[in-house]
């Protein structure tokens, strides 16, 4: 799918354009409604300056004396990380809240003489703190350690007085404070250094008793050194262990072998076992064998094993006759021949199990009862040796006890020493040290109130306040204030300006100003319409002339139009299609004439009706068909198909058609005309109509489809705010006389 890719730009900045056109168009109405009532701003102005002069003459004076302190953390690190900065703020923060804090300020209080406290005369004691904390200002400069300290009173001497007070009560505060934390802190520390003293010298003298008795003067350093009594022991000790591992297996051998009898088993499969327990040497002796026979007849019986299985593998290929075969199985009974016939191996494999077994359980036997011997006396003399380990350990175990006691206390003393010896250095200095850098003086000048600030806050709420009613009044007014502000709010344009008219008494067209003084500035606002109207780019040879209200002035407004369009050559009708209250009909005498109520109830031919109807009129190109005798359904009449009828004879007979129609607001029969028509000029009073009505009128019009083409404000007066003409011309003939000049239009509204 494609996408424009100025879209996004556009629809982000369409409400940006929207929201700085509204800005535009507000700045510009309150432009022009402080134009036109600049008197309510000026009223409201002088009012505010009036206030303010007097302020100025009956405030009181007051005078201010201001102090600066720098104040320094001892210890920092000029360059400090990120955190420590927040810290350093919060420092600042604390100090400046601790000069205005309670204590300090009762402390200041005590220090002024009478003279210096005119700023508490009439006051109770209790409120002294306070109505100085009120009058007290307390501020850090940024990324400084600058404090401001300043002071407003009615005297001069006073102020300065004041700020001093404070400022020493300050730093006597946090002198007696910090002094107060350190000598507690160096009291506790010596008592625990002299507790300590004692308890040394205690575990010393008790350390070197101990070495006197043992008779050695030090400990090893060597963690591998270890006393010989304690070295015997544990040798006695492994020893025992190892003949108790010893008879534990032998016994463990013997049993084995008396369950394995007792079941019927092959016992000469527990000869490893026992060969292990009771050693090899002695079980070949026991049965009569050299040390050599047990491996031959191993390796003998291995071979037979070796050869069977080669039998077993060829025997089903060869068969039983294969010389293959037949050397197999002589090479096996050679073998087993060998081992049943030679000497001790020969008595090895022959001895049955009741001749083994009881051999097997004497040699285990025997070597339990030699094995348990040496244990037992093994044991007697590692009860010896650890008596006299134990004894002697002891002694060294509380010799090193004692000497780590010393080692841990003298470290301590030693960190004791050194905390003393610190707070003794920072006693004479705070942690935080203020040094004053700026001296608070009295100043004669009052700071308050002052003349230029009396005067610019007074002219600049007088400002404000006269705008803020100006706007308010011309909001309640709900009259259009220009033709600008009247093409803004309805979203149209402003056609023309018609001044107020002079009254004629006249009949016919001699009541019409255009035909009664052409050459009259008021007659120049409908030449102007009438330019207007032929400009636009809409169609504009058939058109309704309306109002919101009833005597806005239509029917003057049609008939003056409709003379313009007719001194220009243009054949012109105009229609009095107010069938309630025919003014058009009244203006030109043509009351109780046949006309447009004849031409709409009848059934005949609506073009010979309306021939019948026409009235002509002293202008040779503009024609009249009157309202007629009133009915009770104009509505109705207006709905017919007679009317569509009577336009569409007109279209074919006029150049120009212009139609008289009731008010709006009043009646729905403008409506229903409009919807035939090119389009609809609306005609409007603004020292008449409210806004919200001519308003609710448009969009009437706009409800029918027809085009609205513009707006003409009538009945202008030359006091009117906003309704300006600015023509610096008249209308008249050239020398020659050659006809009228058309005069230049009005600019559109915006």
């Amino acid at each position: 799918m494609s996408q424009d890719p100025h879209f996004d730009e556009q629809t982000t900045a369409e409400p940006a354009t929207a929201g700085s056109g509204e800005l535009a168009r507000e700045l510009l109405r309150l432009t022009r409604v402080a134009q036109y009532r600049q008197g309510t701003i000026l009223w409201v102005l002088a009012g505010c300056v009036t206030l303010g002069a007097a302020y100025y003459a009956l405030a009181p004076r007051y005078y201010r004396s201001e102090a600066r302190l720098m104040v320094i953390e001892q210890g920092g690190d000029e360059m400090r990380s990120m955190a420590e900065q927040i810290g350093g703020d919060n420092v600042m923060a604390t100090q400046r809240e601790l000069v205005r804090s309670p204590v300090v300020l009762q402390r200041a209080i005590q220090r002024l003489t009478p003279e210096h406290r005119i700023d508490l005369e009439g006051l109770p004691p209790a409120e002294w703190v306070r109505d100085v904390a009120d009058r007290l200002s307390t501020s850090t400069v940024r990324k400084t350690n600058l404090v401001n300290v300043s002071y407003r009173s009615l005297h001069p001497e006073a102020a300065a007085a004041v700020v001093r007070s404070v400022i020493e009560s300050y730093l006597e505060f946090v002198e007696e404070a910090h002094r107060g934390v350190a000598a507690d802190l160096l009291d506790n520390l010596t008592a625990d250094r002299d507790q300590l003293e004692r308890d040394l010298a205690e575990k010393q003298l008790e350390l070197s008793r101990s070495r006197e008795q043992i008779g050695r003067l030090t400990l090893p350093d060597r963690e591998d050194v270890v006393d010989p009594i304690v070295a015997r022991a544990l040798r006695m000790n492994d020893a025992l262990m190892t003949a108790q591992e010893q008879r534990v297996k032998l016994q463990a051998s013997l049993a084995t072998v008396r369950a394995a009898a007792a079941r019927g088993e092959d016992l000469r499969q527990h000869l490893g076992v026992v060969q292990q327990a009771v050693g090899e040497k002695m079980m070949l002796s026991a049965l009569g064998l050299g040390e050599d026979d047990l491996a031959v007849a191993a390796e003998q019986r291995s071979r037979v094993l070796e050869l069977q299985a080669e039998l077993d593998r060829v025997e089903p290929f060869l068969g039983p006759a294969h010389p293959t075969v037949a050397t197999l199985n002589r090479q096996i009974a050679n073998t087993q021949q060998f081992l049943a016939t030679r000497g001790g191996a020969g008595r090895l494999e022959n001895l049955g199990g009741d001749e083994l077994g009881p051999l097997l359980e004497q040699m285990l036997a025997q070597s339990i009862a030699r094995v348990s011997e040496n244990e037992r006396q093994l044991q007697v003399s590692f009860d010896e040796a650890r008596t006299n380990a134990a004894q002697q350990s002891g002694e060294i175990v509380r010799l090193q006890m004692l000497d780590r006691e010393v080692q841990r206390l003298e470290r301590y003393y030693d960190v004791l020493f050194e905390k003393i010896s610190a707070v003794d250095i920072r006693q004479v200095s705070a942690p935080m040290r203020a040094t004053i850098v700026q001296q608070p003086l009295p100043d004669p000048k009052p700071a308050s109130p002052r003349l230029k600030v009396a005067l610019g806050g007074s002219l600049l709420m007088g400002l404000v306040l006269g705008l803020a009613v100006a706007y308010l009044q011309d909001t309640l007014d709900d009259r259009f204030g220009s033709p600008d502000e009247i093409a803004m709010q309805l979203g149209c344009r402003v056609l023309a300006l018609v001044r107020k008219l002079p009254v004629r008494g006249n009949a016919g067209l001699a009541n019409v100003q255009m035909h009664a003084d052409a050459q009259a500035v008021e007659s120049e606002a409908f030449r102007t319409l009438r330019t207007a109207i032929a400009l636009g780019a809409e169609v504009s040879e058939r058109l309704v002339i309306t109002s919101s209200e009833p005597s806005d002035g239509k029917t003057t407004i049609s008939s003056n139009l409709a003379v313009a369009y007719a001194q220009t050559g243009k054949r012109t009708l105009v229609i009095d299609s107010d069938l309630r209250k025919p003014g058009l009909t009244a203006l030109l005498g043509l009351k109780g004439q046949a006309g447009m109520t004849d031409i709409l109830s009848a059934e005949g031919d609506v073009e010979r009706i309306a021939e019948r109807c026409l009235q002509r009129t002293d202008l040779e190109q503009l024609d009249v068909i009157p309202a007629g005798p009133r009915r009770p359904d104009p509505a109705d009449l207006l709905l017919g198909p007679n009317f569509a009828e009577l336009l569409a004879w007109a279209d074919g007979r006029y150049d120009q058609v212009l139609i008289d129609c009731p008010p709006v607001l009043a009646v729905s029969d403008a409506q229903i005309v409009a919807r035939l028509v090119d389009g609809v000029v609306l005609v409007l009073t603004p020292e008449k109509n409210h806004r919200r009505l001519v308003a609710r009128a448009c969009e009437s019009v706009r409800a029918t489809g027809t085009p609205l083409l513009g707006v003409v404000p009538n009945r202008i007066s030359d006091q009117a705010h906003g309704y300006g003409y600015g023509y610096g011309y008249g209308y008249g003939h050239d020398e020659e006389g050659e006809g009228e000049a058309e005069p230049t239009p009005l600019p559109r509204a915006a």
